[in-house]
């Protein structure tokens, strides 16, 4: 059945300008529009088809929801439709909808590639055969930093660098500032010769010579990960790619406007600036280029870490407006009407009270007339300090649910993944189901670590404390007796199995995964990651089973950052409180929302990083030293001015993941304070009380 629309939706689903852009608040059903314009375009034109059309998400899950809908509306026309031909038609759709073009930008771009075929210019080349693979701009920092360190020594010089910090704690800076520039779509190239002009105008010694030596390694850095590429892509180089193959190939563009006669995005506010760079040159002829329909809500841009650059939208958006229109979806039927009117009270006034914050005052319309705004809408949790929140969150849980409520109903969104273990503890032992979605420290997940002692006594089992490491893991739990049988059948194996044939011979034989459904389902989940992880590893790497477990250690001591596996279910399906961080919430919704450690904030470290970027000055930084006087600081000259900007692009954002956190309730939010918060920090509960 097709969902009732309204006419601020219907105006929008039947607009025929060739470039428009919708402003879609939160809850304002814009995957339905965006279905059902696709729908309107075929039932307008006999002649089109899916495979005419590709649809941009920002989400595997957001491609899986959409081609759903798809599924289920042309299902409904085939059904419906009376003429022959007609039925045809969208039987033929029915059939192919899983080869159109409904994907991720990733999986889009690299369908592009792929249409251009091997290509080779003077700085990089692409074949369709690359494999994507994270794990060679590791590999590059490590022959980098030897290098580089062996150049200096050859000298008799010491770096600079390296007497301020450890050697892994310049590692860190030297990666995480390749990474921001090459996530932003800054050139390298140019970063390195800006930041070179501005070292000779440093007036003192040591700030010159930091910023000489950082470009330095970032120039080797990137030579190394450029040869040792040879046939793989990361991520990144996905969309950088496809951009400089559509500008330097007149004929690809062409080609692309031929295959596709409209082009839809989502979530456009979350795009980089490859990304509007890609549109702009498939869709900026107002004659050849197919018609451009997206979708975004500057208040809900939140993905800067990955290379969301909220000027690219608004340049896009000013384009749009005098080639195309511009429409608003703006009436929310997510939440009540109360709700509503609290979020646009709430940001109001702090957009009002923080003006150098950036934060568009673009207010939801509720479905009806809002009641009293009262405990039935939002409430407060409050605790002495910031510890006690765990405990006090289970015990306000426990006394809903022993009321009558369904754990279903309830959801915790978070910052960040880091607390979320603590809460899924304190749950546990209130004996609340709860399922956790989007948390982090996958490596260091005991069934993860005890996988890795597992391995590492097979690949030295003559060693005892190998033996005894393994003895005592999930997996036997100290009965000697499984541990012999399965030491005996794991030598029957032939030799010769890559990593994640080993891994699967561990879970069969020993049956873990069927063990621990029933007793902890997100465990059996991340053994299925870490099982596909290896075998994505041992596709791009080939690694031998020593290599695996050299590669499972260095993740496990490093702590590196990667998330859990999803074990979501539907809430009402799992019957438990689900544990998610905000972001992972994008796009969801649920009855009552809880929002904890509220009282938290950015450390200094986080607000002011070792590296910014600026297109002025280039990069700036300011390293922390810790001497026999205690810690100082060394600065470049333009960093606090700098850093500020950046700062206050970082707050704007946090105000925009309130925003997001906020609009996922549909009934009430529940919030989670402390008192021994001082009010002079920046944090969601000062902004909130």
């Amino acid at each position: 059945m097709l969902v009732m629309l309204t006419l601020e939706q219907k105006k929008v689903i039947d607009a025929d300008e060739k470039y428009i852009l919708v402003r879609a608040g939160a809850g304002t059903g814009k995957t339905e529009v965006l279905t059902r314009r696709i729908l309107r375009l075929l039932e307008d034109d006999p002649q089109l088809r899916l495979r005419d059309i590709a649809v941009i998400t920002f989400t595997n899950k957001a491609t899986e929801n959409m081609l759903m809908r798809l599924k289920r509306y042309l299902f409904k026309q085939w059904k419906m439709a009376s003429k022959p031909e007609i039925r045809r038609r969208y039987r033929y759709e029915l059939e192919s909808l899983n080869c159109c073009q409904v994907s991720t930008i990733h999986k889009f771009c690299r369908s592009i590639l792929d249409l251009a075929g091997p290509v080779k210019f003077s700085d990089f080349s692409y074949s369709p055969a690359y494999r994507v693979s994270q794990g060679v701009l590791y590999a590059a920092i490590e022959e980098a930093f030897e290098s580089w360190l062996a150049r200096y020594e050859k000298k008799g010089k010491e770096v600079l660098h390296c007497q301020l910090m450890p050697v892994y704690e310049v590692k860190r800076v030297v990666l995480d500032a390749y990474k921001m520039l090459r996530a932003r779509g800054i050139s390298i190239d140019q970063a390195i010769e800006k930041t070179k002009e501005e070292a000779l105008l440093e007036e003192w010694v040591q700030p010159r010579r930091l910023k000489l030596e950082l470009v330095e390694i970032l120039s080797i850095l990137r030579e190394i990960h450029l040869e040792k590429k040879l046939d793989t892509l990361d991520p990144d180089d996905i969309l950088e790619y496809c951009y400089r193959v559509l500008k330097q190939r007149p004929d690809i563009v062409q080609e692309v406007r031929t295959k596709y006669k409209h082009l839809l995005v989502d979530e456009f506010q979350d795009t980089s600036r490859f990304q509007t760079g890609i549109l702009r040159l498939i869709c900026g002829d107002l004659e050849e280029g197919p018609s451009l329909f997206v979708v975004g809500d500057y208040k809900q841009s939140i993905y800067q870490f990955r290379g969301a650059d909220i000027k690219s939208f608004e340049s896009t958006a000013n384009w749009i407006k005098v080639v195309g229109k511009e429409y608003t979806l703006s009436t929310n039927f997510r939440s009540t009407p109360e709700l509503v009117t609290l979020v646009n009270r709430t940001f109001r006034r702090l957009a009002e009270k923080y003006p150098e914050y950036k934060f568009k005052i673009e207010e939801l319309e509720p479905t009806g007339e809002p009641g009293q705004i009262d405990r039935e809408t939002y409430e407060w949790i409050w605790v002495p300090e910031s510890s006690l929140q765990p405990q006090a969150v289970a015990e306000y849980l426990r006394k809903q649910i022993d009321a009558g409520a369904s754990p279903s109903e309830f959801a915790l969104l978070f910052r960040t993944n880091d607390p979320m273990m603590e809460y899924a503890r304190k749950l546990d032992e209130a004996d609340i189901p709860y399922q956790l979605v989007g948390a982090g420290d996958f490596y260091n997940q005991r069934e993860v670590v005890d996988t890795y002692k597992i391995m590492n006594f097979l690949l030295a089992p003559q060693k005892g404390i190998c033996r005894d490491e393994a003895l005592n893991t999930i997996y036997f739990s100290g009965d000697r007796k499984s541990f012999a049988r399965f030491e005996e059948e794991m030598k029957k194996i032939s030799s010769g199995l890559t990593p994640a044939q080993i891994l699967d011979q561990i879970y069969r034989k020993t049956k873990i995964r069927e063990r621990l459904v029933g007793m902890n389902p997100q465990a059996a989940a991340n053994l299925n990651k870490l099982k596909a992880l290896t075998r994505q590893m041992n596709l791009s790497e080939n690694w031998q089973l020593v290599e695996f477990v050299g590669w499972l250690q260095r993740m496990i001591f490093s702590r590196s950052e990667e998330q859990q596996a999803d074990c979501f279910l539907d809430p009402e399906e799992s019957n438990a409180v689900t544990l998610i961080t905000i972001h992972r919430a994008k796009g969801l919704e649920f009855p009552i929302v809880i929002l904890p450690q509220l009282d938290q904030s950015y450390s200094k470290s986080v607000r002011k990083p070792p590296v910014v970027y600026s297109v002025d000055y280039g990069l700036e930084l300011s390293y922390q030293r810790y001497s026999d006087q205690g810690q100082t600081s060394v600065s470049t000259s333009n960093y606090e001015e700098i850093v500020k900007e950046y700062e206050n692009e970082m707050f704007s954002e946090e105000m925009r993941v309130l925003y997001v956190a906020m609009t996922r309730a549909e009934k009430k939010l529940v919030f989670v304070g402390s008192e021994d918060c001082p009010k002079d920090r920046i944090c969601f509960q000062n902004w909130l009380c």
